[in-house]
């Protein structure tokens, strides 16, 4: 079996297996010195990592880039209306073969209100830049605000910020056959 077959399949199983080894350390914190509440910070669930398939693929063995939100966090500052969540995002990708080159990964982030109910969601790109025999990389991907109009700034912490992956429908039946596992 060639290097580039053995690096295919290490990174199939790993992607099984390192969901529980990826930190991801997402949460909601306040500023310590303004005491500002701020919404909960939350992975989508089932969203929380991607898959790039090759020509064709939809499956395991199909699998050329992987990637995964490594770390999230938010901190919140007062606003003149409401507060401000200011959100800070690093991405995992690890790619099968090093001859696969730099990729770009979809990603959103949205405002839930307490019902539920987005408020806002916009969506991302973040390039991946492999260097040269690099199997893997982490990247930051761009601090983002988001401005909360709440006139009781106590009640940001009944909101949450979601992030996932914009998934195709073999992306998300790939994560979904992984969980089920």
């Amino acid at each position: 079996m060639n290097l580039a077959a053995r690096a295919a399949d290490a990174l199939r199983a790993g992607f099984v297996l390192t969901g529980a080894l990826l930190l991801f350390a997402c949460g909601s914190t306040s500023n310590p010195n303004a005491g500002n509440p701020c919404p909960t910070l939350i992975p989508a669930p089932g969203a929380d990592s991607i898959v790039l398939f090759g020509p064709g693929g939809h499956d395991a063995k199909d699998v050329i880039i992987g990637g995964k939100f490594y770390s999230a966090s938010a901190t919140c500052t007062r606003e003149p209306v409401g507060v401000a969540v200011n959100t800070e995002i690093e991405l995992y990708a690890e790619r099968a073969n090093l001859l696969v080159k730099d990729t770009v990964f979809p990603f959103f982030v949205a405002l839930i209100d307490p019902q539920e109910h987005v408020l806002v969601q916009e969506s991302y790109q973040v390039p991946i830049e492999f260097h040269p025999g690099e199997s893997y990389r982490r990247t930051y991907a761009e601090k983002i605000t988001i401005h909360l109009p709440v006139r009781n700034r106590a009640a940001a912490t009944n909101y949450a910020v979601v992030i996932g992956f914009q998934l195709t429908p073999d992306q998300i039946a790939f994560n979904r056959a992984r969980v089920a596992r």
